[in-house]
């Protein structure tokens, strides 16, 4: 899914469970994973979700790669 405002596609189901895996082992800044699809470190964003959560967590985890040329991302509960 490309958007007009520079976010590239969302990262493969594989990629982005892997990535999931990787974050949650390492939740503290600096621990960022690296994108899968061209190895620049990503960026993680906290946010609030948009709509009531039954896990109990008002949270999820966005992690974006900040390439220009890449874009990539997903998104995962926390």
């Amino acid at each position: 899914m490309e958007h007009a405002d520079n976010v590239g596609r969302m990262l493969e189901h594989e990629q982005a469970e892997a990535l999931e895996a990787l974050d949650r082992a390492h939740p503290a800044a600096g621990g960022e994973p690296e994108c899968p699809a061209c190895s620049v470190r990503m960026v993680r964003h906290v946010e609030r979700h948009p709509a009531p959560r039954s896990d109990g967590s008002p949270f999820r985890i966005r992690l974006v790669c900040p390439s220009p040329d890449c874009g990539r991302w997903t998104v995962y509960n926390w």
